[in-house]
């Protein structure tokens, strides 16, 4: 670990402690700024300040206890915030119940209220701070870490090309290099502080030999996992009778979890209907009066387990939309033309930037995302996810491979990761990665992040397009 690292997430403690000090300074300044009459009255300061000083080491374990200076794991905005608010109810739940088994009778509830919203803000705002300079430090290309890529396949440089994409993550590509006979010499060259391989095709002799030397030199050693990796990373040691046997390990999604899930989708689908009710009116009434047809655009898509009805506010003309109630033929032979001549994507999915058959209002509903809307009723009904792998045609599932098809395995959503990884031209083996990662490593917590990342790719227009 690199030694601004290691100082920066030495600061976290006392930044922690600080924030937490200053926010028991702000929710008592802020209580004596109401006018709300208190049973005790407001206790001296001082009283507060004993309080939080004799508290401050049980948040700061609880933080730590939470991963927050876990220097394994770095965590996005979201979900260093929903940690932090997890971590300070703990905290101060445990103040309350303090206070109420010793009978202290002189504190003011709300100072404590106060305190808890206070202590979020400020040391969340302590955080991003930190977060910042140690960016602009990145940015400067001071304390960045030197990464060797090993592999020369075009999954290797996309590796190379996301990492030299946002300078302030703290990585600088000095080297991909081909895997070969002076392999541990180049390397050696490099002066790199860690290794990535991205190429699945080194022997296992190549791999413990890099291995060796990661650890020998003090390097990090990183392994991008092939599918077939990938598939042996969700093993689990279990037992057939008497004898020891590996499971591969289903998704979270099974029991529980998707009784879970399905309980968030109808609450929030729910809520989400309600709300957008008068931006769908608009919507359909500006497809309605622009172009002639009708307002919905349905379509067969695979479902979970069984095909399912797919709602969309129409954005192409009529006679350009694929179906026998829409175009029929003729619309089926443009859009074979188009997918031969001028698809922007591999593998069997169709992605164009400039569609000529969409309507100017279609173009402007897509761009907003606004003609997504309708699928709220599909995840009511039960066909869809808010949050999932984008459901298939029956075309394009029948050119799938046994791998590509795992995408499959878990009901459809209307947002998922690949939306919101912030590209719009990675390959559909990346896009199934992306998928299978969240098959795999399901959360409530997940869905939650890839939902509010949703709004702001919408909001700012960051992504696929």
């Amino acid at each position: 670990m690199k030694k601004i690292e290691l100082l920066f997430l030495a600061l976290r403690l006392p930044v922690d402690a600080f924030m937490i000090t200053i926010a028991v300074l702000a929710a008592y300044y802020y209580r004596g700024t109401i006018n709300v009459p208190s049973l005790y009255g407001l206790a001296p300061i001082n009283d507060y300040l004993n309080l939080v000083f004799y508290f401050i080491p049980l948040c700061l374990l609880i933080f730590a206890l939470t991963g927050s200076y876990d220097s394994r794991h770095k965590k996005t905005s979201l979900a260093e915030l929903l940690s932090i608010i997890i971590a300070v109810s703990a905290y101060v739940s445990i103040m309350i119940i303090e206070l109420f088994l010793t009978k202290t009778d002189f504190f003011s509830r709300l100072v404590i209220l106060f305190n808890w919203a206070f202590t979020i803000v400020l040391v969340f705002a302590g955080r991003t701070l930190l977060g910042l300079i140690q960016r602009i430090l990145y940015y400067y290309n001071y304390g960045t870490r030197r990464v060797a890529i090993i592999g020369r396949d075009e999954f290797s440089s996309s590796i190379a090309s996301n990492l030299g994409e946002d300078k302030g993550l703290g990585y600088r590509v000095v080297a991909k290099l081909n895997p070969g006979d002076h392999l541990i010499i180049e390397l050696d060259k490099t002066k790199c502080d860690d290794i990535i391989i991205a190429q699945s095709n080194l022997s296992s002799e190549q791999i413990q030999e890099i291995a060796s030397y990661a650890r020998l030199n003090r390097k990090t050693l990183k392994i991008i996992p092939d599918q077939f990796l990938l598939l042996f990373s969700h093993m689990r040691l279990t037992q057939v009778v008497d004898f020891p046997a590996l499971e591969l390990r289903r998704t979270p999604l099974d029991g529980w979890g998707r009784i879970f899930k399905r309980i968030i989708d109808l609450v929030l689908s729910s809520i989400g209907i309600v709300i957008a009710s008068p931006i769908m009116l608009v919507v359909a009434l500006m497809v309605k009066f622009t172009s002639k047809g009708p307002i919905l655009y349905r379509q067969e898509r695979v479902g979970l387990d069984a095909n399912f009805m797919f709602y969309k506010f129409r954005s192409m003309k009529l006679e350009d939309c694929v179906g026998e109630d829409y175009g029929g033929e003729a619309a089926e032979k443009k859009w074979e033309d188009l997918n031969k001549n001028s698809n922007e994507a591999d593998g069997p999915v169709f992605k164009i930037k400039n569609d000529p058959r969409i309507t100017s209002v279609g173009r402007f509903i897509r761009k907003t995302s606004l003609d997504e809307l309708p699928q709220l009723f599909n995840v009511l009904k039960g066909d869809m996810s808010l949050v999932g792998p984008r459901p298939p045609l029956e075309s394009e599932v029948k050119q799938y491979n046994d791998w590509q098809k795992q995408r499959l395995g878990v009901k459809p959503g209307m947002t998922g990761l690949w939306q919101v990884s912030g590209r719009s031209s990675i390959s559909f083996d990346e896009w199934v990665r992306l998928d299978a990662y969240y098959i795999e490593n399901w959360s409530i917590w997940l869905d939650l992040k890839i939902i509010v990342r949703t709004f702001l790719v919408v909001i700012f227009r960051r992504g696929a397009y």
